[in-house]
């Protein structure tokens, strides 16, 4: 019982301690002088879904992520472009969030004569999991030029928020010669 008990906890532990970070990776065509660029414009998510993705279809949620990123290019000297045509940079953000259930076995303690002694039940626990993916594409060359991505596990409660939180995380890398 006592060795069910540990497990189950460990696996909280596990859980918990993956709930306070997202993991980021950014891809960027290091040919690029990024220091050129001063202005961008967003593009809705809603124009570049794909059929039967797991997007986040919230409009507070796409609300809340184009006023961080906004606040974050700003804050790093970008300037919102009124039109796309007058931009460099265009923005294009996707998050996406999906249920997980992770189950811990029972466990079974077998004593001599193959009798079981002790049976512990087993667990599942709910998780929610989240990607948000930020793409910079510079509007002449029609390319993406920089791409972030964070994934990670999220506040059950407050799944959206977490995912607005990790628009900062996310953005610290960009534009890579700041790395």
């Amino acid at each position: 019982m006592k060795k069910s008990m540990a497990g189950s906890l460990l696996v909280l532990i596990i859980l918990i301690s993956e709930c306070s970070s997202m993991n980021v990776m950014v891809k960027y065509d290091d040919t690029i002088d990024f220091g050129k660029y001063k202005s961008f414009y967003f593009i809705k998510p809603e124009r570049v879904r794909e059929r039967g993705a797991p997007t986040v279809r919230d409009p507070f949620f796409n609300r809340d992520v184009m006023r961080e990123i906004r606040s974050i290019m700003e804050e790093k000297g970008f300037t919102i472009a009124g039109t796309k045509a007058t931009s460099n940079l265009l923005v294009v953000f996707y998050g996406a969030v999906k249920n997980q259930r992770y189950v811990t076995p029972p466990t079974y303690y077998v004593g001599r004569w193959g009798r079981v002694r002790a049976v512990s039940p087993g667990h599942s626990y709910n998780v929610k999991k989240g990607a948000l993916v930020i793409d910079i594409v510079d509007r002449e060359k029609k390319e993406l030029i920089w791409q972030g991505t964070g994934k990670g596990v999220l506040n059950p409660r407050q799944p959206a928020a977490e995912m607005v939180k990790g628009v900062r995380k996310i953005l610290d890398k960009f534009p890579p010669h700041e790395l």
